[in-house]
């Protein structure tokens, strides 16, 4: 699987960049919690949440320009 799906690897994270990773990952649980709930959002914005919520950084603001 690590050959033909680029898996398993040992990826070495500094605790700073864990820390990163989690924070980043539980920003994106919130936001899909609210998006799951019957919160008060317009259907615009809902969808670009959805289009954009996993992209890289890059490609979001290559998006924006």
């Amino acid at each position: 699987m690590v050959k033909h799906r680029n898996i398993g690897h040992n990826w070495e994270f500094s605790d700073a960049q864990k820390k990163l990773l989690q924070q980043y990952y539980d920003a994106n649980l919130l936001l899909v919690n609210c998006l799951s709930s019957e919160c008060d959002v317009s259907l615009a914005v809902r969808e670009e949440i959805e289009e954009t919520l996993l992209l890289p950084i890059a490609e979001i603001k290559k998006r924006q320009q």
